[in-house]
Order: C-alpha cells, then sequence, then structure tokens
C-alpha cells in the first residue's frame, strides 16, 4: 500500500529570507527573495524562486531545482537554463498589495500568503488578509495570541480567501517584465455595479490595469457604473484607439459625460477613432450645455415611420436591443427625420400585426428645445407624468429624447450616491 503523501502548509512570512544552500555543499549561499507562479491552474503552482546574496545579487532558478523546502532551509541544486517566466511574484506583486476577492467582489489587502508543500510542489491554496498575518511577520504572532486568550478568553482566527477567488490585480515587477496571465480575467464575471465598486477603492494604477484586463463590452458596462472622475482619469490614461473601442460600446450620452471634462485635444483624438455614427453622436452632445435638454438627451431611440406596420416596428426593434437605451416610446418620423407622432410600447404590443403606424401614434406631443434648460424638464415630467420627452431643433428636427432618470440624477444629488 502507497503512504498518502505528506501535506505541509507554508506562510510566505515564514519562508522569506529563509537561507538557500546548494546540495552538497556545506554553507548556504543566500536567502529566498520571492517565488513566481504561473496561473495555469486556479491554485496556482511555484514555477521558480529568486534568491539574493551578497556575493552574486539576484538569482533566479526554476522551481525543479528545489529538493526540499523549509522554513529553516531550501536546498536546491545546481540549475542550468533560464527558468520558465512568472505571471506574477507573492512578494513583489501580492503581499501588502491589493487583490480582488471574487466571492464578496472586495478589494483586499494581503497580510501573507499560504502555501500548500507537497511531493515537491508548491502551490499557492490562500491569501491571509486578517490581522492575524500582520502579528506572524512582526513574529509577535504566538505571545498576542498566549495574551488574549488570559486576558479576554479570545482566540484570533485566521482570515482567509482561498486562492481560486482570487485575483492579483497588476502583476509585473521582476527582472525584464512580467507578463499578464494568458487566462480571461475572471473580473468580468462580475456584474459592472460590483465591479464599478472595485475599481473607486482601487488607486489609480491599479484601477488601469483592472480595466486592461476586461474585454471592451465589461469595459464600458463598469465604466458606466464608476465616479464620473473615475470615468476620465481611466479614459484619460487609456491608450486613445482602446478607450475609442470602449465608448464605442457606451450608449452616447455616457461616452459624451465622459469626455466633456477632458482636453479638448485629448478628447479628439479619442473622438477620432471612434465609429463614425458614434462620434457623431458624441460631438453632437459635446457641442450642447450638459444641463439642458441637448447635453443631456440620449440619441439611441426606436424610430418608425407612419406607413410602417406594427409588425414591422417590432422586427425593427429586435437586433437593435443592445444599442437602444429608450424603448419605451417610439418616435414616428417623416423622410426629413421631422417628429411627427409618439407611441407607448405597450399600445404597440398591444395592436393587429397589421395595424398602420399612423392609425396608433399620438400627435400632441410634448417636446423641448435642445435649449431647455434643467427645472423646465423637471416641471414638465411632474406636470405630465411622462418618462421621456423628445427633443426637437427649430424645424422641428428629431434631435434625441431626455429621460426622466437622467433629470432626476442632476436635480437629486443623494440619488448618485
Amino acid at each position: 500500500m502507497v503512504a498518502p503523501a505528506e501535506v505541509k502548509y507554508y506562510y510566505l512570512s515564514q519562508l522569506l529570507d529563509a537561507p538557500v544552500r546548494v546540495e552538497g555543499e556545506a554553507a548556504p549561499w543566500g536567502r529566498l527573495r520571492d517565488i513566481g507562479f504561473q496561473r495555469t491552474l486556479a491554485y496556482p503552482p511555484a514555477c521558480c524562486i529568486e534568491v539574493w546574496s551578497r556575493a552574486r545579487g539576484t538569482l533566479a532558478l526554476p522551481w525543479s531545482a528545489v529538493k526540499e523546502l523549509s522554513p529553516r532551509e531550501i536546498v536546491v541544486q545546481k540549475a542550468n537554463g533560464t527558468p520558465p517566466q512568472a505571471d506574477f511574484w507573492v512578494r513583489r506583486d501580492v503581499l501588502d498589495d491589493q487583490v480582488v476577492d471574487l466571492t464578496g467582489a472586495r478589494v483586499r489587502r494581503v497580510n501573507d500568503v499560504q502555501f500548500l508543500y507537497a511531493e515537491g510542489r508548491l502551490v499557492a491554496a490562500h491569501v491571509e488578509v486578517g490581522t492575524l498575518g500582520l502579528l506572524r511577520r512582526l513574529g509577535v504572532e504566538r505571545p498576542v495570541r498566549a495574551l488574549l486568550r488570559w486576558l479576554f478568553d479570545y482566540a484570533i482566527e485566521d482570515s482567509f480567501v482561498t486562492w481560486k477567488c482570487v485575483e492579483v490585480i497588476s502583476p509585473g515587477g521582476s527582472p525584464g517584465g512580467v507578463r499578464l496571465s494568458a487566462q480571461p480575467s475572471r473580473l468580468a464575471e462580475l456584474h459592472p455595479a460590483e465591479l464599478a465598486d472595485i475599481l473607486e477603492h482601487l488607486g489609480a494604477k491599479e484601477r488601469q490595469s483592472v480595466l486592461r484586463t476586461l474585454d471592451v463590452g465589461a469595459a464600458a458596462e463598469a465604466l458606466e457604473e464608476v465616479a464620473p472622475d473615475v470615468q476620465r482619469t481611466l479614459i484619460t490614461q487609456e491608450d486613445p484607439g482602446k478607450a475609442a473601442d470602449i465608448l464605442d460600446e457606451m450608449e452616447a450620452k455616457e461616452a459624451a459625460d465622459v469626455l466633456r471634462d477632458m482636453h479638448q485635444g485629448d478628447a479628439e483624438k479619442i473622438i477620432s477613432r471612434m465609429d463614425s455614427e458614434s462620434a457623431q453622436d458624441v460631438r453632437l452632445l459635446l457641442g450642447q450645455d450638459e444641463r439642458t435638454a441637448g447635453g443631456m438627451m440620449t440619441v439611441s431611440c426606436v424610430e418608425a415611420r407612419a406607413g410602417q406596420t406594427a409588425a414591422a416596428v417590432l422586427d425593427s426593434m429586435r437586433p437593435i436591443t443592445d444599442e437602444v437605451a429608450e424603448f419605451n416610446i417610439i418616435y414616428v418620423l417623416d423622410d426629413a427625420r421631422r417628429l411627427v407622432g409618439v407611441i407607448a410600447l405597450r399600445d404597440l404590443l398591444r395592436a393587429a400585426s397589421q395595424t398602420r403606424i399612423d392609425e396608433l401614434m399620438i400627435t400632441h406631443i410634448i417636446k423641448v428645445a435642445p435649449s431647455a434648460r434643467l427645472f423646465e424638464l423637471g416641471g414638465l415630467f411632474a406636470k405630465y407624468g411622462i418618462r421621456a420627452i423628445p427633443v426637437v431643433d427649430d424645424g422641428g428636427v428629431f434631435l434625441g429624447t431626455v429621460r426622466l432618470k437622467d433629470v432626476l440624477y442632476e436635480l437629486v444629488p443623494q440619488l448618485r450616491e
């Protein structure tokens, strides 16, 4: 019967600065400085170590060179060749840094890292985010535990986050640079509001690192949820091409709000790389005062023509579900794009499929000019109890619609919290 492999748990604080000795030699030649890992599994395996000595400086060795591991001593064999590239280093990229706890969508500070060691393999098992990790690193874990137990009958417990629920935010400190893992970021699985909370609790460098792990769709959804100052910082620091791709995924009004307070030259670098239709909509909005109907309107609406049938309009809505911000009202335009009527989505759904739009539409329309101010809009919403008000120019040409929720957002600052 084969005996089960012996499993040991070590903490990074126990292993750092442990003496490193070459197999067959009597005296150690250096001390452990760091351990590199690859994110190929949920619990990443060690792939290399970094050793420092006064005589040789810093030297990286492949994990295969490690023959024995303990806090007292690390025994290695002489290794030839270049060690594999690490996705992250625990001392440099994790310890005392911020990681994302995917279980609670929170940013956590790492006070220690726990490893599992068995059959010559070392894997990252947990991160310690509680007080105990700090006490262990200070070398006072045992006396403090004993004192608290004696005085208050209280035992400090470890506060762990299992590694498979951890996302390392900004690896990149090893000599020559560390590549990001080729695996897609698990942050994209979070709800955009949760991801926004994470971004707002990170420093500028970490925010940018998180944004760059996301595809443009997830990045756009998260960006729409964060505070305006964070939005602008993230977009300003992003490559103009990538920033344009992200803003293309956003509603034009949201994209314009991000760009509004940026330096005109920086904003234009991004707009010039956006899709032509999106860029046109954004420029239209940027040309308006942000606290007027023209500056607050959304331009992604459902449009129809008077001669269409109810079935044809419903069919035309299906392909644009991801693009349209206002679905509850259909705006009926003539060939010159003048607004001639509106239809509630509920009435459209109730109508027989072959009913013409001009038989359903309401022609008495509450509408405003682009120059309408915020309090005028608020008064109209309160008076008529409607959810959106169309915006037209002096010639009656439809420009977009102002939604009740956007007006409330501006009128009631508490809604932004």
